[in-house]
C-alpha cells in the first residue's frame, strides 16, 4: 500500500474517531459509512478508500460538518495539523 494512502487511512480514522466522541457512535459511524468510497471496520475504523482519497475525505468531512459546522472543523484542523503532507479538504 502506498504511503499516502496509508496516510488518509490513519487520518479518516481519527477524524471518525473524534465524530464518534462527539455525535455519539451510531451516528458517527453511520454517516462514514454513507461515503461510499470508504470501507469502515465494525469498530469505525477506515480500513479502505475505494477511488481518490481526498475525495473521500472531503464527503466525510462534510457529513460531520453538516451536524455542527463549525466546532467540528476546529477538531479537524487538529487532526490535519497531525499530517502536514495532506492538504485539508474543507
Amino acid at each position: 500500500m502506498e504511503e499516502a494512502k496509508k496516510q488518509y487511512l490513519s487520518l479518516l480514522s481519527e477524524v471518525v474517531a473524534a465524530a464518534v466522541i462527539i455525535f455519539g457512535s451510531d451516528m458517527a459511524i453511520s454517516r462514514a459509512r454513507s461515503v461510499a468510497s470508504l470501507v469502515l471496520n465494525s469498530n469505525g475504523n477506515v480500513v479502505d478508500i475505494k477511488g481518490y482519497a481526498a475525495d473521500a475525505a472531503q464527503e466525510l468531512i462534510n457529513k460531520y460538518l453538516e451536524l455542527s459546522g463549525q466546532s467540528f472543523k476546529n477538531i479537524v484542523d487538529l487532526v490535519f495539523a497531525k499530517y502536514p503532507q495532506i492538504k485539508k479538504v474543507y
